[in-house]
């Protein structure tokens, strides 16, 4: 299949997911690509036939830039690597917004910060620590995080 084509196939579900998480961060379609995992996996069994060809020359080629440059050079290895943008940013996305809804963050909040995760990854992920950090201080969370669970008894296992 055409690089052109992937891109294009594969752009459909993760801005249809981007965009429920942005416009509609309540509604059921959200709340399906929030706790399914289709999405992240389609995008990683393109990955993976993308990448696949090239293993295990490939593994050994990311100690360098000069090596990583090369690789990218490879047949289908530039497309991976924006496929591997696309599917963990999408993920840090999904993420940020559920620990928000979590926590009670206005989403006017959020929205920015998936925003940036969308553009920039990481950033996105910095500003949603920031607003966290922020929002904990004066806006207490509507529910608070659960405990961690007691140590399994052992006493008379033997």
């Amino acid at each position: 299949m055409d690089g052109e084509l992937i891109l294009k196939v594969l752009n459909v579900p993760v801005l249809l997911g981007w965009a429920s998480m942005l416009l509609a961060p309540r509604a059921r379609f959200t709340r399906w690509v929030l706790e399914s995992d289709v999405i992240p996996l389609v995008i990683g069994v393109v990955y993976l036939s993308l990448v696949a060809p090239h293993l295990p020359g490939l593994l050994g080629q990311f100690d360098t830039l000069e090596h990583i440059g090369a690789a990218l050079q490879r047949p289908g290895m530039l497309l991976a690597g924006w496929i591997h943008y696309l599917a963990f940013d999408f993920l840090v996305g999904r993420v940020v917004l559920a620990d928000a809804q979590r926590r009670g963050v206005p989403h006017l909040l959020v929205a920015p910060c998936l925003v940036l995760t969308f553009l920039l990854g990481p950033t996105g992920y910095l500003a949603y620590a920031a607003v966290r950090l922020v929002t904990r201080r004066f806006l207490p969370a509507i529910a608070s995080l659960p405990q961690p669970a007691a140590p399994l008894a052992t006493e008379g296992v033997r």
